[in-house]
């Protein structure tokens, strides 16, 4: 079973290297134009650029500017202290609220 979470900004935008930077600094990920992936603990996270929040693809991946943040889990990850610390951070760095997509 997986949980669907998301960052999304309606204002301002964030700037993408910044947000990949953090993310590649945990040196867990596998990487592919704004698509970060671990295995163990299993986190799957895209950074996009979209115009509907509601309606959106990988492909809306922005070099320059994110304002969507699509985060999945695993029920079995959502414990483990590296999906926290990633989480927890990414709300730090962002100043956004982490939201369930439940």
């Amino acid at each position: 079973m997986y949980n669907y979470y998301f960052i999304k900004t309606d204002t301002t935008s964030l700037q993408t290297p910044e947000i990949e930077n953090y993310l590649r600094s945990f040196g867990v990920f596998d990487e592919e134009k704004g698509m970060f992936f671990c295995r163990k603990p299993f986190l799957d996270i895209l950074l996009m650029n979209v115009t509907n929040p509601d309606s959106w693809s990988s492909r809306d991946y922005d070099s320059q500017e994110t304002n969507y943040i699509s985060i999945i889990t695993s029920c079995f990850s959502d414990n483990d202290s590296l999906v926290i610390n990633i989480l927890q951070g990414l709300e730090n760095l962002t100043g956004l609220t982490i939201s369930s997509d439940c």
